[in-house]
């Protein structure tokens, strides 16, 4: 099963590496772990898209697994990432008339009209684990994953959480949070009531 990160360290180190192999694929992961997205959300933005949330510093789209409204006030590492893959979509090759903000950097691509594909990112996101050895379970959706756990891990309701999430269920959102048998055992141990 696909995990988020439950710790700060290991998501460092997952980062750096992820930065050093690809960067365009570690601004894809900072843009969709800042918000929690859906990879497929994160791959459709435009540069006009890019554009418009940088100048409102928000981001907003209709959901395309769940069609509703998902809309949220961009924070500096989402800012930053948008801006530099706005740098790095201009200084490319690819053609003009290909409007995505992510698309791939080869000659191959030059002439393509479409965005970089799901599977790249997983690729991408599965080497960088690899290389630093880190005992984590990762795919595209450990972005989403990620950002729950870390807020939950930060003391933020659950009810918060599901609500950025898209959930209709707290059960979904529980399972997105991975807490593990170990963690309820601690929880019981330390509480000796």
């Amino acid at each position: 099963m696909i995990e988020g990160f439950h710790d700060k360290q290991d998501l460092k180190i997952f980062e750096n590496r992820l930065k050093e192999k690809h960067e365009l694929f570690f601004l894809i992961w900072k843009v969709g772990v800042n918000l929690a997205l859906r990879v497929s959300d994160v791959l459709k933005i435009t540069l006009n898209d890019c554009n418009k949330f940088l100048e409102k510093k928000e981001y907003w789209s209709i959901d395309k697994k769940t069609k509703k409204r998902n809309a949220v006030k961009l924070n500096d590492n989402t800012l930053q990432a948008f801006k530099r893959a706005l740098e790095l979509r201009n200084n490319s090759k690819v053609s003009k008339e290909n409007l995505y903000l992510f698309v791939g950097q080869g000659n191959r691509v030059s002439n393509t009209l479409s965005h970089v594909s799901r599977q790249a990112v997983d690729k991408y996101f599965k080497e960088a684990v690899d290389d630093e050895n880190l005992n984590i379970s990762i795919g595209t959706h450990t972005m989403r994953k990620t950002w729950g756990r870390l807020a939950y891990n930060k003391g933020i309701r659950l009810e918060v959480i599901m609500k950025r999430l898209n959930h209709s269920s707290q059960a979904t959102t529980l399972l997105y949070l991975g807490i593990t048998d170990k963690e309820i055992d601690d929880v019981v141990a330390d509480l000796n009531i």
